[in-house]
């Protein structure tokens, strides 16, 4: 019983919603043997103090003493990421209603300043001029930037940012041949990549990793 096969799969990162940080809810566990694999999942190994959110690095090697110390004889093989940060975010109602606010105010922030941007952008390069001077290429009349006759113009190019900015990101379509993530969520991802390992450096440098003596 004691000489079975453990395999460990450590993710980079994980979100819990419990202070108490058990080896169930950060790794993905196997092993032949149903009593052992019950158990190992209990195993604790972190508990958070903060009421609202905070983070701790787990090393795999602190997984690996934490088994051995029950199952001395046991093999533990990880197969996983070598660290995993621990996500801890407080999700009772109350949280959970402030966090639908500040998503709320995070929304409105990037619309308006996204918007900001886009008219930046068009007073710096000219669009008024451009206009003017593509409708006096089609009709041969020359207009003010603030004459009517802009205005279709004016409506086309602001329709045609908005659909090119859906199809660039590949949202323009709901039935998908194939469920390729867009430019945008790729972009994410390198960024969490990026985030994570950073926090997993310094955490290291520190001396703040959760990891053997």
């Amino acid at each position: 019983m004691s000489n079975a096969n453990i395999y460990i799969a450590l993710e980079q990162s994980i979100l819990v919603n419990n202070k108490k940080v058990t080896l169930d809810d950060i790794a993905t566990i196997f092993c032949v043997n149903k009593d052992i694999n019950v158990d190992i999942r209990k195993i604790k190994l972190h508990q958070f103090t903060d009421s609202e959110q905070d983070y701790a690095v787990i090393s795999v090697m602190k997984i690996i003493e934490q088994i051995s110390l029950k199952y001395k004889d046991a093999n533990v093989t990880s197969i996983g990421s070598p660290e995993t940060i621990v996500y801890y975010r407080n999700t009772t109602p109350t949280k959970k209603y402030s966090q639908t606010l500040k998503s709320i105010g995070l929304m409105l922030l990037t619309f308006f300043g996204t918007a900001f941007s886009i008219m930046s952008y068009n007073g710096d390069v000219g669009s008024d001029e451009l206009l003017q001077r593509l409708y006096f290429l089609f009709t041969g009349t020359e207009v003010t930037t603030a004459s009517p006759a802009l205005l279709p113009g004016i409506l086309s190019y602001s329709l045609g940012l908005g659909l090119g900015m859906i199809i660039f990101f590949n949202h323009g379509l709901n039935h998908n041949s194939v469920n390729d993530p867009t430019p945008l969520q790729v972009q994410m991802r390198l960024y969490e990549t990026e985030v994570n390992q950073s926090i997993i450096t310094d955490s290291s440098r520190k001396g703040k990793t959760i990891d053997v003596d």
